[in-house]
């Protein structure tokens, strides 16, 4: 059996409990094990937009909706439980996902000494399945983030199928009002801009707008100014500076696309708080011929998640804060400034601790694992 807390025990935002709950699966399988989830709760947190006066109105049912859970949202194959005994004293106790990668004694063995472990490991601790599976139970506690791709060390062919077995899957309706919200569309670029409060949290770690630098970023990243640019954002507020960033190309901000076109169709779906709304922006934005999302987000490393998933896309874009902006070349694109066997040992601004490794980006999951 596995005990897993709900990182931040539940009071997080929905990206935080979605990759909690897919994680789960991902372990569940790994062991071959059923799962008890601790601190499913409503998680829906409405963006600061819906409470200001001139958005109000229009967004009324993000915050007058019942809270929904991801378990409600979700259609994946889970093997969870609802009832555990916590009791038996041949368990192990583990604390925070960053500091830990799972494996087998057969990779140990043969990579154990090796540069390749190293270079996987990035000062993790190893779990080995044959350890894990001689106890009664694995309580993971206080236990944070770690995305599938970068927590298994495993050959190529078991990585991709266990990271298969955990694709993300919504429920129907909203994977219909997505599709054809999409289908509309056509072509077109995405992106996702994170403000609010982000601009507050993250400052100590470089994050802020730079106009003229994004604006450089956006040219050389969308070169067909033909094509609409679909926004993510959770500061509609902020028109006149999407405009400035964003001259020369027609841009529509999803939210209120969503609820000027597509209303009836949101407020027919099961839940209309403010996690479908999330939902149906990640999937439009996955669907993008080419996308710029921000670092450290959740919110796009979902969306990098289901790129992959979905439609094989690889382009890891993100907006040049000061942080990112140190991997610009000249062409005002990300490149690798180190080499490794890993996609995350070929960027050290996305490396510089065991957090930022395990969820503050997706990885290329081509990259993840070897053989």
């Amino acid at each position: 059996m596995i005990y897993f807390e709900n990182a931040a025990r539940g009071e997080e935002g929905f990206n935080t409990h979605l990759m909690s709950y897919t994680f789960c699966i991902s372990f569940s399988n790994f062991l071959d094990r059923p799962f008890y989830l601790e601190y499913e709760i409503p998680c829906s947190t409405p963006p600061d937009y819906a409470s200001r006066d001139e958005y109000r109105d229009k967004f009324a049912v993000l915050l007058n909706s019942e809270r929904s859970i991801v378990s409600q949202l979700v259609d994946m194959p889970v093997n969870r439980v609802f009832e555990i005994d916590r009791t038996p004293e041949n368990k192990a106790e583990y604390q925070l996902l960053h500091s830990y990668f799972a494996t087998t004694e057969e990779m140990r063995a043969k990579f154990g000494h090796t540069a390749i472990w190293d270079f996987f490991g990035f000062g993790r601790t190893a779990l080995t399945r044959e350890d894990l599976m001689g106890y009664d139970l694995i309580e993971w506690t206080h236990s944070n983030l770690a995305h599938p791709s970068c927590f298994y060390f495993l050959p190529r062919a078991d990585k991709l199928e266990l990271l298969r077995q955990a694709r993300i899957k919504f429920i129907e309706p909203i994977e219909k009002l997505a599709s054809a919200i999409i289908d509309q569309f056509g072509q077109y670029y995405a992106v996702h801009t994170r403000l609010g409060d982000f601009l507050s949290n993250y400052s100590p770690d470089e994050y802020s707008v730079n106009k003229d630098r994004y604006t450089k970023y956006i040219a050389a990243t969308f070169p067909d100014r033909s094509l609409p640019v679909l926004i993510a954002t959770d500061a509609l507020y902020e028109k006149p500076m999407f405009a400035e960033i964003f001259e020369g190309y027609k841009t529509v901000f999803i939210d209120e696309m969503i609820f000027e076109d597509f209303r009836d169709g949101y407020h027919a779906l099961p839940f209309t708080d403010f996690n479908s709304l999330t939902i149906l922006n990640q999937l439009i934005c996955a669907a993008a011929d080419t996308f710029i999302g921000t670092y450290r987000s959740t919110f796009t490393s979902i969306i990098h998640r289901l790129r992959q998933e979905r439609h094989n896309k690889k382009d890891f874009n993100y907006f040049p804060d000061n942080r990112v902006a140190t991997l610009l070349g000249p062409d005002m694109k990300i490149t690798k400034d180190r080499s490794g066997f890993f996609d995350w040992n070929r960027y050290s601004v996305f490396i510089e601790d065991h957090v930022a490794l395990s969820w503050k980006r997706e990885w290329d999951f081509d990259y993840t694992s070897i053989g």
